[in-house]
């Protein structure tokens, strides 16, 4: 096999950055990967001009240019062309926007986007990226995870940032949040990307039981929601059964008023998050 001394120490020094859930510097690159300290820095200098590699005050994370290469892979994955027709059924089925979502570092990316005719406009094309505390999709894959991964996810961000006002503000409140989704087996975002649109995720595992991807649906909220909501699922009521390989709880599919699915209609229990656990279901089953 041809050495490329520059090229292996480059990667070493991409993986133990991304194996790490804090900022790591320089010197204790060296130490870690007993590397010449001339060749670490000029090694970082250029993997920091490329994106793959950022700086901060305390050391090296990795780059966007990392999540764009990711993301790359992913588009020519099995994962997207087996999501794709269960993601269309999801939309068509319930009448509202359907998505497959991924985590790349601590933002939700997402893969697959199916619309039907008159849902309701959900800013989730393929390739957007959003903080992944905010999405149900990112909180459903993050639920399926240890604390210290989710640390890790974390690691990039300096703050909880939010777009409407609402969603976690603190690691406490998004940890109350996950923990909540475990007991539901499904996450419920209100109004936290858009203060008209609700949506529903539950994640899609692995043949190795791992958490690689959620389905979400999203649907029209006639209220943009109640004071102090933060979107969370526990202000769903009760759960009720969400239905498992065989299909989702009821007999019927989701009930719209014309325009696309609407929460004030549309019981999230009972009627939205059956379908979506059940596809995410689905999909699980594909990918064993």
């Amino acid at each position: 096999m041809p050495e490329v001394p520059a090229l292996r120490r480059s990667v070493a020094i991409l993986r133990h950055l991304a194996g790490s859930n804090r900022p790591v510097s320089a010197g204790a690159l060296v130490r870690a990967l007993e590397l010449p300290r001339s060749s670490v820095y000029e090694l970082l200098a250029v993997l920091e001009e490329l994106g793959l590699v950022t700086k901060s005050s305390t050391g090296y994370l990795l780059g966007a240019g990392v999540s764009e290469l990711g993301s790359a892979y992913m588009r020519t994955n099995p994962l997207q062309r087996m999501a794709q027709p269960i993601v269309r059924e999801l939309a068509e089925q319930t009448g509202a926007t359907a998505q497959l979502a991924v985590l790349r570092g601590w933002e939700t990316v997402y893969l697959v986007k199916e619309q039907a005719v008159r849902s309701a406009a959900v800013i989730t094309a393929t390739g957007v990226r959003m903080p992944a505390y905010l999405t149900a999709t990112g909180r459903a894959i993050m639920s399926a995870l240890s604390g210290r991964e989710v640390l890790a996810l974390l690691s990039g961000e300096d703050a909880f940032v939010n777009r409407t006002g609402r969603g976690p503000t603190s690691l406490r409140q998004l940890n109350e949040l996950l923990r909540r989704t475990r007991e539901l087996g499904y996450a419920v975002e209100r109004g936290e990307i858009s203060t008209e649109i609700t949506t529903v995720a539950a994640p899609v595992f692995d043949v190795l039981d791992r958490p690689i991807a959620a389905v979400g649906l999203s649907v029209r909220a006639e209220e943009p929601g109640r004071p102090g909501d933060t979107g969370g699922a526990g202000d769903t009521g009760e759960p009720r059964r969400t239905g498992g390989a065989d299909g989702p709880a009821g007999s019927g599919g989701a009930r719209t008023d014309g325009r696309g699915a609407s929460v004030a209609e549309i019981d999230i229990a009972g009627d939205i998050a059956p379908h979506v656990v059940h596809a995410a279901g689905r999909l699980t089953a594909k990918l064993r």
